[in-house]
């Protein structure tokens, strides 16, 4: 667990407003890179309390979230089939901790893809342990087996760097990794981010070519 991106266990959760390190890195990115002309719709898949209260209060943003099982989200959605939206209904979206639960990770990003507008972004974020860790197997049901192989007991793959870029790149996005050199080690220190967590960003071309 302690070679997992984005995990600062010591610092993890701010004893303020309970955000945890990756929500503090998703509100770094977003402050500093989304500042859109008129106003940005966004889609916030699992949402976490904290990063979903700082994101409403904003007044350049049209913000909703969306989930399959969490009580109180704007829109009850199936990540790997969501006829809810249509096509280009979002500008961003937040798809943090999502794709490791699903048993098929190529159907939810072909989905978030769609519903993009082209020239969008996303960021997609999963545990992501050092390269060759990759695993995956959605036929094993046995929770305490889910923990040995992928890290806790609801999960069906655990991650590595490579082979979520790759799938993330497949379904048609850029792929763009934005870490300590991007904010400043300083920064990520001040936020308890620990210097090794990389945000990966997603990013549909200007012209739809899927």
């Amino acid at each position: 667990m302690d070679e997992l991106e984005t995990l600062n266990h010591r610092r993890y959760l701010c004893p303020v407003c309970g955000a945890a390190d990756r929500d503090r890195l998703y509100k770094l990115y977003m402050d500093r890179f989304l500042e859109p002309d008129g106003v940005c719709r966004v889609v916030d898949f699992a949402p976490s309390a904290a990063l979903s209260a700082s994101l409403r209060s904003r007044a350049d943003l049209e913000y909703r979230t969306a989930d399959l099982m969490m009580p109180g989200v704007d829109d009850v959605v199936d990540i790997t089939d969501m006829p809810t939206y249509a096509d280009g209904s979002f500008d961003f979206f937040i798809c943090s901790h999502v794709l490791e639960h699903v048993s098929d990770d190529s159907r939810a990003l072909r989905e978030l893809y769609r519903v993009l507008v082209p020239g969008g972004r996303g960021i997609i974020m999963t545990p992501v342990a050092p390269e060759g860790s990759f695993d995956e197997d959605p036929s094993v049901t046995d929770e305490e087996e889910r923990w040995r192989r992928f890290c806790q007991g609801d999960h069906v793959r655990l991650y590595d760097r490579s082979t979520l870029c790759s799938r993330i790149r497949q379904s048609g996005f850029e792929v763009s990794l934005f870490g300590s050199s991007t904010f400043g080690e300083e920064t990520f220190e001040r936020h308890a981010i620990a210097l090794n967590s990389w945000l990966y960003i997603a990013h549909k071309p200007d012209t739809d070519a899927v």
